[in-house]
């Protein structure tokens, strides 16, 4: 019998080897999230769960808050099937919300 690695688990792998496991670069988000910054550019465009993933991981790594837990855990839930990806999304956005960051949620790709 094969163990399933742990959520947080299965979103660190995914980000450590940089490549998806199981598929989260295919997992779209209903509405991409658009991230204002102040880095050249300004903004971040999130549109598939390993962009959350990947987020969250490159501007939050030792992070340990509630949000933060949960949309990783969410984002890898959503890659293994055990959570939907808008709750993934909505795990994602409330993290953003708690540390303030400005987001614009309603952009849409054509």
């Amino acid at each position: 019998m094969t163990m399933q690695p742990s959520k947080f688990e299965a979103c660190t792998r995914f980000r450590r080897k940089g490549v998806p496991l199981w598929g989260m670069d295919t997992k779209k988000l209903h509405t991409p999230v658009v991230i204002f910054s102040d880095r050249p550019g300004g903004f971040y465009l999130i549109s598939t769960v390993a962009d959350a993933s990947d987020f969250l991981f490159d501007n939050w790594a030792e992070n340990d808050s509630e949000q933060w837990t949960d949309a990783m855990n969410q984002c890898a839930g959503a890659d293994m099937g055990m959570t939907s990806v808008e709750d993934a999304n909505v795990a994602f956005v409330t993290a953003l919300k708690a540390a303030g960051l400005r987001i614009d949620p309603t952009i849409s790709l054509l």
